[in-house]
């Protein structure tokens, strides 16, 4: 019995060591973060069945999504865009977006607290007019690139995958190259930098680099497209509605946000937000929009894009109004283009049941 005690004890050692010398994307913490991505995407679908009279579908749509993320030790901001426009055949018929802007302050470089002015304009079909309001508050939380890491990773595994290495590197020598990448900026060339990331591996594995192995390192390096972030922020506070979406009086506001990014390894990113906003009576009357977007590279020229978006506006004494959009894309890089296939779902407040769309789709990531 001592025997198997003594085995168990030194099997949750190990395992406990095993778990400290891991480590994850989010562990990386990046001294300054700047991060901006616009992308165009398409779909349009064109039927007519010849059993039927006339054309049984033609219509699509078009979206727009434009974000920015800034984060230093004392200032950060977040800028966001997101519009949608269903198409039927050649003629807008509805739509949604939203636009929001916050700049943070933080207070103590020990806590991510901050104080933050904020910016929202949200309008859908439905609405008489767009809904805009202020704010001002305080929250805590930080976001961090973790694209030096996740290019650690992409290193090691390119590494192990062409048998320059038996293991992988541990926690610590992953950590050195991020670090390295981190200061790109400080190096007067990416060979440099290359240089400096392979000299680290060299002294942790004990073994030279064939120049194939090297050039990897560099490419790897200049690659773009695969920027990570992790991090998280709640907030709230006080706002002040501009224009309200039903015509109705201006009135001050309670409001609280939450944003999260995730990335659960180099070849996919999570984000969501979700804002939540009223008058005092806020249980009455109030406005709730919720974004959530995945998005995995499954192969070099193959990508898997889901998004969902909602907004739901309760107006004092009316019916709710909430409008729905779902979109999943497999594409397929073409040139600077992905092609590719996509499902997507849209409900907008006046309908009794979901559109569902399948068709061939094209977007563009234009940085």
């Amino acid at each position: 019995m001592r025997r198997i005690a003594l085995l168990g004890i030194a099997l949750l050692v190990v395992g406990a060591t095993a778990m400290a010398a891991s480590i994850n994307l989010c562990d990386y913490v990046s001294p300054e973060t700047s991060l901006t991505d616009l992308g165009l995407s398409f779909s349009y679908r064109y039927f007519d069945d010849g059993a039927t009279v006339g054309v049984d579908e033609s219509g699509g749509r078009a979206a727009l999504a434009f974000s920015q993320l800034y984060d230093s030790p004392d200032i950060g901001f977040t800028l966001a865009g997101n519009g949608e426009v269903l198409v039927t055949g050649l003629l807008p018929s509805s739509g949604l977006g939203d636009v929001s802007g916050t700049f943070r302050y933080y207070l103590t470089q020990d806590a991510p607290l901050f104080a933050f002015g904020g910016l929202e304009a949200a309008v859908a079909t439905g609405q008489p007019q767009p809904g805009i309001d202020v704010s001002v508050g305080a929250g805590y939380g930080r976001f961090s690139d973790v694209t030096p890491l996740a290019k650690a990773f992409t290193i090691d595994k390119e590494l192990r995958k062409a048998d320059a290495i038996t293991a992988s590197l541990d926690g610590d020598t992953l950590m050195k190259i991020a670090d390295a990448i981190g200061r790109k900026a400080e190096y007067s060339s990416v060979k440099d930098l290359a240089a400096d990331v392979v000299s680290i591996i060299q002294t942790a594995a004990g073994i030279a680099l064939a120049p194939r192995q090297v050039l990897m390192v560099e490419d790897v390096i200049l690659a773009t497209g695969d920027e990570r972030n992790c991090g998280w922020a709640v907030q709230a506070g006080l706002g002040y509605q501009l224009v309200d979406p039903y015509g109705g009086s201006s009135d001050v506001l309670l409001t609280a946000s939450a944003d999260a990014a995730l990335a659960p390894d180099p070849a996919s990113q999570l984000e969501f937000r979700a804002r939540f906003s009223g008058p005092f009576d806020i249980l009455n009357e109030n406005t709730l929009t919720v974004r959530a977007s995945y998005d995995r590279a499954l192969s070099e020229t193959s990508s898997l894009q889901a998004t969902y978006s909602c907004q739901r506006v309760q107006p004092l004494n009316l019916d709710a109004s909430t409008s729905h959009s779902l979109t999943l894309l497999v594409a397929f890089v073409v040139g600077k283009a992905d092609i590719g296939l996509q499902a997507s779902l849209s409900k907008l407040p006046t309908a009794p049941a979901w559109t569902v769309d399948v068709s061939v789709s094209a977007s563009l990531n234009l940085f």
